[in-house]
C-alpha cells in the first residue's frame, strides 16, 4: 500500500503544537478536538509504552507533522492510519490496549523488537486487519481468543515469543488467512481442529511448543496448505491418513515428536511434495513403496526411527545428500 499525500486543509502551526502537546501529555480531550483524536491518542499510547524516545528511528512522532510523515505509519486519503509498521525497531515495554481503537489499521507489524507482557485482547477490535505481525518479541502470556473476531486476518505472525496455554479454536474463524506462525513459544494442549476450516491457509506453522496429543485428521482439508510444520512438539499417535489429501503441499515437518506406527501410503499422493522430515520419532515399519511416487521430493529425513525395508529406487536420483537423511536405510534393487 503506498502513502498517501498530505490532506488538502492544514490546521496553522499554532493549533499543530497544541495537539502535540495534547499528544505527549495523553490528554485525551485536548488530542480529540485536533481530529482523528482516538487515533492519535492511540499512537501516543504506543510511543510512551514502548519507550519511543530510544526507538532506533522515531522520525517525526508526536511531532506537529501529519501522521502519514511519522516513522512507519501510513495513511488514507481521509488521514486515518491504516498501517503502522514498527518492525525492527527496538521497541521496548508492553503493547498498549489503546492501539485497538485504531479501527481503520489494516496492516501492523511489531516484530522483530523487544516487546513484553501480553497480547491486549483490544486488538479483536481491528475488523479491517489483514495482516498481524508480532514475532520475534518476548511476548507473553496466552494468545487472546479475541484474534479470532479479525475475519479479514490473512497473515497472524506470532512466532519466536514465550506465548503460552492453548491455541484458541476461535482461530479456526480467519476464513481468510492465508499464514498462521505460532512456532517457538511455549504453546501447549491439542491442535484444535477447528485449524481444518481455514480453507484459504498455505503456510501452517506450529513448530517448537509442548502441543500435545494427536494430529487432528481435520488437518487435511486444508486444500491449499503448502507448508505444514508440526516439529518440535510432544504429539503422539500416529500420522493422519488424510495428510495424504493435501495436493498442494511442498513441505511436510512432524519431525522430534511422539508419533508412532507406520508411514502412511496416503503420503505417497502428495506429488508436490519437495521435503518430507520426520526424524526423531517413533515411526516403525516398512517404507510404503508409494513414497515412489513423490516425483518433486528433493530431500527426505527419516533418520532415528524404527523404520525397516528399502527406499523406492525412483527416490535415488532425486534426492540430494542421501547419506545424511536417510541413515541405515538403502534404496530398494
Amino acid at each position: 500500500m503506498s502513502r498517501i499525500g498530505p490532506p488538502k486543509f492544514h490546521p496553522p502551526g499554532l493549533f499543530l503544537s497544541i495537539c502535540a502537546l495534547a499528544l505527549i501529555l495523553l490528554a485525551a480531550p485536548a488530542v480529540a478536538a485536533c481530529g482523528g483524536g482516538d487515533e492519535m491518542t492511540a499512537l501516543a499510547a504506543l510511543y510512551n509504552a514502548t519507550d519511543g524516545d530510544n526507538w532506533y528511528d522515531n522520525t517525526n512522532w508526536l511531532s506537529d507533522s501529519p501522521l502519514y510523515e511519522w516513522h512507519g505509519v501510513t495513511t488514507d486519503s481521509n488521514g486515518r492510519v491504516t498501517e503502522l509498521d514498527l518492525s525492527d525497531n527496538e521497541l521496548s515495554g508492553e503493547i498498549p490496549p489503546e492501539l485497538g481503537n485504531l479501527t481503520n489499521l489494516e496492516v501492523l507489524i511489531l516484530g522483530g523488537n523487544e516487546l513484553s507482557g501480553e497480547i491486549p485482547p483490544e486488538l479483536g477490535n481491528l475488523t479491517n486487519l489483514e495482516s498481524l505481525g508480532l514475532s520475534g518479541n518476548e511476548l507473553s502470556g496466552e494468545i487472546p481468543l479475541e484474534l479470532g473476531n479479525l475475519a479479514n486476518l490473512e497473515v497472524l505472525g506470532l512466532g519466536g515469543n514465550g506465548l503460552s496455554g492453548e491455541i484458541p479454536p476461535e482461530l479456526g474463524n480467519l476464513a481468510n488467512l492465508a499464514w498462521l506462525i505460532l512456532g517457538g513459544n511455549g504453546l501447549s494442549g491439542e491442535i484444535p481442529p477447528e485449524l481444518g476450516n481455514l480453507a484459504n491457509l498455505a503456510w501452517l506453522i506450529l513448530g517448537g511448543n509442548g502441543l500435545s496429543g494427536k494430529i487432528p485428521p481435520e488437518l487435511g482439508s486444508l486444500a491449499n496448505l503448502e507448508v505444514l510444520n508440526l516439529s518440535g512438539n510432544e504429539l503422539s499417535g500416529e500420522i493422519p491418513p488424510e495428510l495424504g489429501n493435501l495436493a498442494n503441499l511442498e513441505s511436510l515437518w512432524l519431525g522430534g515428536t511422539n508419533l508412532i506406527g507406520e508411514i502412511p501410503p496416503e503420503l505417497g499422493n502428495l506429488t508436490n511434495l519437495w521435503g518430507l522430515y520426520l526424524i526423531d520419532t517413533g515411526l516403525s515399519g516398512e517404507i510404503p513403496p508409494e513414497l515412489g511416487n513423490l516425483v518433486n521430493l528433493r530431500a527426505l529425513n527419516l533418520r532415528n526411527n524404527q523404520l525397516s525395508g528399502c527406499l523406492p529406487a525412483s527416490l535415488q536420483d532425486q534426492l540430494q545428500m542421501i547419506n545424511s537423511y536417510l541413515g541405515d536405510l538403502t534404496f530398494c534393487p
